[in-house]
């Protein structure tokens, strides 16, 4: 299963208005003005992670592939992992593979297990979502997940997504929201940050408010926002823009590029400014960055892995400082 079927309720919509190129400056003033912004911001090393999901279909065929899974990410030249849930193992187990590779492990999706668990057999990822991610779900799936969070050495739980039902109305975002808070609540009490992974609805307008501006309004302020640049595109939001104007809401991103088709690609394929992320990215205190790869069947999800990460290096990601 791909992620794209987890996310495929929460919606999207196409992003116009790509940039303008740039004719006048010409091929050699261009390649200097890039040579430029890279090496004046290589001071700064983000470590380059990717998001689990992406080897889903290994992964998911029991420990030995989990492992491997893991192994094949550190081939590729990634130093840490977000898992979208433990899929069973114990943190224990994960901790100590991960430690062997040299893999970091700082944030934690909480909430992915609960869905695959409620998932009717033919039954759609939406039911499951909504089931899940009940205010009353996020709160309880946090009372779960947390300790999971802190036996891997994660500084955050990131609650991976939302139901539908959820950003109907500003009314049901609310009540969202006071589930996250009281989720915040637990925990912090154990020594974890809270995290929220948007998508494209959490980016638009609502009843004539922005979704992401209101949640930012009614949360506590500790809590900190995952931003999936794909879906920021998704939903008509500039993810340059926003996180200039909510660095110190924000604490980690999803790295996925989004096409003018309207579609999550791999990252370079699209036309998302990652060398703007970057950069603003320095607003940020201790920013933490994961690739994440979709692809139907057919789709070598460990060459677009790895592609991702071609394209993000000479951006500055990874470079030593």
């Amino acid at each position: 299963m791909q992620r794209r079927d987890f996310l495929r309720c929460a919606g999207a919509a196409a992003v116009g208005g790509a940039s303008a190129a740039a004719t006048a400056i010409g091929g050699l003033g261009a390649a200097m003005m890039t040579y430029s912004s890279v090496s004046k911001s290589a001071t700064r090393r983000y470590e380059l992670g990717i998001q689990f999901f992406t080897f889903n279909a290994l992964a998911t065929q029991g420990w030995e592939k989990f492992s491997e899974a893991m192994g094949i990410a550190r081939g590729l030249g990634y130093e840490a992992i977000q898992f979208a849930g433990l899929m069973g193992h114990s943190p224990e187990l994960i901790r100590k593979r991960a430690a062997e590779l040299g893999l970091a492990l700082r944030t934690l999706h909480i909430g992915n297990d609960q869905v695959r668990a409620f998932r009717a057999p033919g039954g759609s990822i939406g039911e499951a979502q909504d089931a899940v991610y009940t205010p009353t779900g996020i709160v309880q799936l946090t009372r779960v997940n947390v300790p999971l969070a802190r036996d891997l050495g994660c500084e955050w739980a990131v609650v991976a997504a939302s139901g539908p039902t959820n950003v109907q109305s500003l009314d049901s975002v609310r009540r969202m929201c006071d589930a996250i808070n009281t989720a915040n609540d637990i925990a912090r009490k154990a020594g974890i940050g809270l995290s929220y992974h948007g998508h494209g609805p959490e980016y638009r307008s609502l009843d004539g408010q922005n979704v992401f501006e209101f949640m930012l309004a009614n949360t506590d302020p500790t809590i900190r926002y995952e931003l999936d640049v794909a879906w920021v595109a998704a939903g008509g939001s500039d993810p340059v823009a926003l996180i200039e104007k909510h660095a110190d809401r924000i604490v980690s991103f999803h790295l996925k590029d989004w096409s003018k088709a309207g579609k999550a690609v791999t990252v370079g394929d699209g036309q998302v400014d990652f060398a703007g992320i970057y950069r603003a990215a320095a607003r940020i205190d201790k920013p933490i960055f994961n690739v994440e790869c979709e692809g139907g069947p057919g789709v070598d999800l460990t060459r677009e892995a790895r592609r991702s990460l071609e394209h993000l290096r000479p951006l500055g990601w990874t470079l030593t400082a």
